[in-house]
Formats: C-alpha cells, sequence, structure tokens
C-alpha cells in the first residue's frame, strides 16, 4: 500500500515537473523571437545597402561609357578628322593656286585662307575640350606650331620667283608632320574610346551580376522571414513586407531590362555607328589628301618626284578602296566580299542603317570614276600635255577629276551622316534610360529597406503588447 503510494507519487512529481520543464522552454522560445526578428531586420538593411552600392555602381560604371562615347572622345575624334580633311583640302588649294596662277584673292586662294582660318579655329576649340590631358595637349601644340611653318612657307612661295622648292616643303610639312599630329588627337581619343568601351562596360557587367546575386539573397531573406512571421503570428501575409519585396522584384526586373536596353544602345552607337563615322571620316580625311597629291603631281616638272608624287596618291587610294577599280560594281553586290578591301570596302562590308547601303555604294562608284580619271591625268601629264592634265584637274564638268571628287564627297558625307544620326539617336536613348536607372535606384534602396523594417517593427510593437 505504502509501496503503491510512493510510486503513484513519484509519478505525479515527474509529470508536475516536465510540465515546468516543457513551460520554461516555451518561454526560451517566446522570448527569443524578437532577437530573431530584429537580427532578420538587420540581415535586411545590410542586404540593402549592399544591393544599392552593386546597383549604384551598375549605373555609374554604365554611365561612364555612354559619357566616354557621346561626350569625352567622340566629339574630338569626329572634330580631328575635319581638321584633317580641312588641312588636306587647303594644301589641294594652294596647289591649285599655283597650277592656275591665280592671285591670292582668286577662287583658290579665297578657299585657301578660309580652310586655313576654319583649322586654326578647329584647333582652338580643340585645345579648350582637353579631357586626356598631355595626350590630348600635345598633339593639339605640335599641329599648332607646324600650321604656323606651313602657312609661313606658302606666304615665302607667293612672292618667290621659283616657288616649287618651297612648295614641296609645305608639302612634306604637312604629309610628314602636320596631317599625323592632327590624327595623334584622333589615336589619343579612340583609344580610350576602346579601352572604355571594352573594359568598363566588362567591370559594368560584373558590378550587374554581383547586383543579382546579392538581389537574390535579399529576396531568400526576405521570404523566410516572411515564413517567420507567419509561424509567430499565425497571420499569412506581412502587407509593409509584401509591398516592398513586390517593389523590389518589379524593380529589379526593370533594372534588368533597362540594362539590357542600354547594352544594345551603346552596341548600336559604338560599334555600329560611330565605327562606320570614323572609319568613313578617316577615308575622307585620306582622299583629301589624295586629292591634293594630284595636284602637286602636277605642280612638279621633276620626273622623279612624280613618281613620289604618284606612289603617295596610289598609297592613299588604297586604303580608301583597293580592290581592281573595274571589279568595284561587280563586288558591290556582294558586300560580304568587300571586307578587308579599305575604308569603303568595310563600310559595304557593314551595312546597318536604312539608306546606308546605296549611300556607301555611291561613294565606292564615284572614288572609282575619281581614281580612274586620275588615270587619264597622269598619262596625259606623262605624254607632254600638260595643259589638258591641268584642265583634267581641275575641272568640274562631267567625267572630270572635281566633278568626280565633288560626287564622292557628297556621297561620303550622306552616309556618314546616316550613320552620325544613328549614333547621336542611339546616344540620346541610352542617356534616357541612364536617367531611369537613376529613379529605379530609389525603390531598390527603400523599397526593402522600408517593408523590412516597418514590417518587422509592428510585429515586434504586438509582441511587447
Amino acid at each position: 500500500m505504502s509501496s503503491s503510494l510512493r510510486s503513484s507519487g513519484s509519478g505525479d512529481v515527474s509529470t508536475a515537473i516536465g510540465a515546468d520543464v516543457l513551460s520554461i522552454t516555451e518561454l526560451r522560445e517566446i522570448s527569443d523571437v524578437p532577437s530573431q526578428l530584429r537580427m532578420r531586420q538587420w540581415v535586411s538593411i545590410a542586404l540593402s545597402v549592399f544591393v544599392i552600392i552593386a546597383a549604384f555602381c551598375t549605373y555609374q560604371s554604365y554611365r561612364f561609357v555612354a559619357n566616354t562615347v557621346g561626350k569625352d572622345t567622340v566629339p574630338s575624334i569626329i572634330a580631328a578628322e575635319q581638321i584633317r580633311s580641312g588641312l588636306a583640302n587647303a594644301h589641294t588649294q594652294i596647289a591649285n593656286l599655283f597650277l592656275l596662277k591665280e592671285e591670292i584673292d582668286g577662287p583658290s586662294g579665297r578657299a585657301y585662307v578660309a580652310a586655313i582660318n576654319q583649322a586654326h579655329d578647329d584647333l582652338l576649340s580643340a585645345s579648350q575640350n582637353i579631357t586626356f590631358g598631355d595626350e590630348e595637349r600635345k598633339p593639339i601644340l605640335s599641329a599648332m606650331k607646324q600650321l604656323s611653318e606651313y602657312e609661313r612657307l606658302v606666304g615665302m612661295a607667293m612672292v618667290s620667283k621659283y616657288p616649287h622648292d618651297l612648295i614641296l616643303k609645305a608639302d612634306g610639312l604637312m604629309r610628314e608632320h602636320l596631317l599625323p599630329s592632327v590624327t595623334g588627337l584622333d589615336q589619343v581619343n579612340f583609344k580610350h574610346l576602346t579601352e572604355s568601351y571594352t573594359n568598363e562596360l566588362e567591370t559594368a557587367r560584373r558590378y550587374f551580376i554581383g547586383f543579382l546575386l546579392l538581389s537574390v539573397l535579399l529576396v531568400i531573406v526576405m521570404l523566410e522571414t516572411q515564413v517567420k512571421l507567419y509561424r509567430e503570428f499565425k497571420r499569412i501575409l506581412n502587407p509593409a513586407m509584401l509591398l516592398g519585396l513586390t517593389v523590389f522584384l518589379a524593380s529589379t526586373f526593370l533594372m534588368m531590362v533597362q540594362i539590357n536596353k542600354l547594352t544594345s544602345e551603346l552596341r548600336t552607337a559604338k560599334a555600329d555607328a560611330f565605327d562606320s563615322v570614323h572609319a568613313l571620316s578617316l577615308a575622307q580625311a585620306i582622299a583629301y589628301s589624295a586629292n591634293a597629291q594630284e595636284s602637286i603631281f602636277l605642280l612638279m616638272n621633276n620626273k622623279e618626284i612624280q613618281t613620289q608624287q604618284t606612289t603617295l596618291f596610289m598609297g592613299q587610294a588604297n586604303q580608301i578602296f583597293t580592290s581592281k577599280m573595274g571589279a568595284a560594281s561587280a563586288l558591290i553586290a556582294n558586300p560580304k566580299d568587300l571586307k578587308g578591301r579599305g575604308f569603303l570596302g568595310d563600310e559595304l562590308a557593314n551595312i546597318t542603317f536604312p539608306g546606308e547601303h546605296q549611300a556607301a555604294a555611291d561613294s565606292l562608284k564615284a572614288w572609282v570614276d575619281y581614281v580612274a580619271i586620275d588615270t587619264q591625268i597622269r598619262h596625259l601629264e606623262n605624254t607632254g600635255q600638260h595643259d589638258r592634265a591641268v584642265a583634267l584637274c581641275i575641272g568640274k564638268l562631267e567625267n572630270q577629276s572635281d566633278w568626280a571628287f565633288d560626287r564622292f564627297i557628297s556621297a561620303l558625307n550622306k552616309t556618314i551622316k546616316i550613320n552620325q544620326t544613328a549614333f547621336d539617336e542611339a546616344i540620346s536613348k541610352a542617356m534616357a534610360i541612364l536617367k531611369t536607372m537613376s529613379f529605379l535606384l530609389v525603390f531598390l534602396f527603400f523599397a526593402p529597406l522600408a517593408g523590412t523594417v516597418i514590417g518587422i517593427q509592428q510585429r515586434l510593437v504586438e509582441f511587447r503588447e
């Protein structure tokens, strides 16, 4: 009897102790809830900060690429080629002036003065728009000094009874020093453009990948916190956290869309449009130089010098188009076969925009005509028909040299304009996309931050109550 009571009493005590232990465990678990929620709150805050840092770095990298392409380098590159074309044109005009024995106030003289004055203005503008320090400053200063020396030689030739040697010196200065200095300005900016487009775009992609990974982690934490709140407070949804998560997911998706569009616009601007603008601008500058060599050829009466001028002309002509001239029309029908055949060949092999093929084909046809006429000029000169050669060289009537050259420049400018317009539109769209991205940054930061802080804080207040 007593043994039975003891046994029964012992069981009651064990049950009571078990009940006390369970209640203590539950109390501990309940008391841990606020600290667990606060921990999740701080993790979410930290991840929100990391997400916005990655998003901002992505935005800044893409903005740097857009500014470098659209503002810092391309205008300087185009300006350099325009200066180069203008200087080569001035050189042609002064050669024509001596060929025709004009006065300085004649048509060629006026064109020469206008071209030289424009070159001075353009070089001054370039000196006031330096982005890359001495890399740009040095070629600009060199070009300015060499231009002054060139004008001095031309001025001396104007008053000399034997101007040919002075013109030949001016020609050497123009070809070997002045034009290369301006080309150096182009090369500096093109180098930075290429480096920025390649390297910074890759950096932007890495930041973007980091942004996506952090965003996924933040979403996981917010969803896990939502589950935790449901378990502890028996509510399916936390409105503040749900709203914050929804806005964050939408903003992340829009960010992905905007970056995809931005990458496409930058590719259109740089690879499709500007690379063509640059190649065609180079072709234009080289064509003006070749046109000058044609006039210098006729101005010289030394056969050895004339042979050198012919070699210079053909070297420049081959940079523009290297195929046999008679095959040009047939090759236009298969533009891919023109790849590697000079600037015009590369352009026709890389047609992107409406109207571009016809303009580029017209440019090539006009250049073929111009080179064919040049061959006639040299034949006339070499067979003692100097006056006829000069008339063919400076003539603007149909099937004369300047007529063909002007048609070439007109068609080439049309091709450049098509690509330049596409470039400007792409850059304008890129800047608009960047503006949209800057607004998205606000939502990417505050949506998860506010949703998490407010949502958890509301539950903590209920817990205290």
